[in-house]
């Protein structure tokens, strides 16, 4: 595998604003980082980790803090991340966002990666104003044939991927909302002919692609790199 940036793990992660808690689970918390004052609509920031548990929502928060520092809120969903129980993790994020929604109302969603996923499954459930998606993995079936992260999606869901349709974003119907997807060129960790196809299957034009060239996975949340100018102009064109 050739040599990719992954800097951005090396960013200290930042105390968040505040936290509440949305049930009993310690990962089911939700982070604020939150500006002195915006008329912005929240953010909601859902992290990727191929769904597994050794990697949580802290290497999000320096993106988290320098989007509030640009004016925008934002809410950092944590969710629980078991082995072969993909429903308690989509529970969770649905709960956040039923907290998230009837607190604050607008929202946009931004995830990355399996977070990115995420926030394509839960962005049907609920009025928000639009769902941005960095490098997300849109095809189950497709990731577990290649065996993306040594069997991520097995793991996942703890059944073959045919079994959970409900769980494959592009077996659905394109989502009601403005939907920006973003992926770089260079990504070695989820293809970006994943979101190629995702947005052609989907064939509407308020699902969209930008693809970054010599870009790969981790640039996309690092918010040191250009990457991060141009999803502030996304999210300013869905608020």
């Amino acid at each position: 595998m050739e040599a990719e940036d992954r800097s951005v793990f090396d960013v200290k992660a930042v105390q968040p604003t505040n936290s509440v808690s949305y049930g009993n689970a310690s990962d089911q918390v939700i982070d604020f980082y939150l500006p002195e004052t915006t008329s912005k609509p929240l953010v909601v920031l859902i992290h990727g980790g191929f769904w597994r548990s050794e990697y949580d929502r802290k290497h999000l928060s320096p993106l988290a803090k320098v989007l509030a520092e640009s004016g925008w809120p934002v809410a950092l969903i944590e969710y629980r991340r078991i082995i072969g129980n993909p429903d308690a993790t989509l529970q969770d994020v649905h709960s956040g966002m039923e907290k998230l929604t009837e607190e604050f109302g607008s929202t946009i969603l931004l995830g990355h990666s399996a977070g990115g996923h995420l926030a394509l499954l839960v962005g049907s459930k609920f009025e928000v104003k639009g769902v941005i998606v960095l490098a997300p993995v849109t095809d189950l079936i497709r990731s577990e044939e290649m065996d993306l992260d040594d069997g991520a999606v097995s793991d996942f869901l703890g059944a073959p991927a045919k079994l959970r349709p409900d769980l494959n974003p592009i077996e659905l119907p394109s989502l009601k909302t403005e939907v920006r997807v973003i992926h770089g060129s260079a990504d070695i960790r989820v293809p970006v002919q994943f979101s190629r196809e995702y947005v052609s299957k989907m064939d509407t034009d308020s699902t969209n692609l930008l693809e970054l060239e010599n870009t790969g996975h981790f640039e996309l949340i690092d918010p040191r790199s250009d990457v991060f100018g141009q999803i502030c102009r996304e999210l300013t064109a869905l608020s």
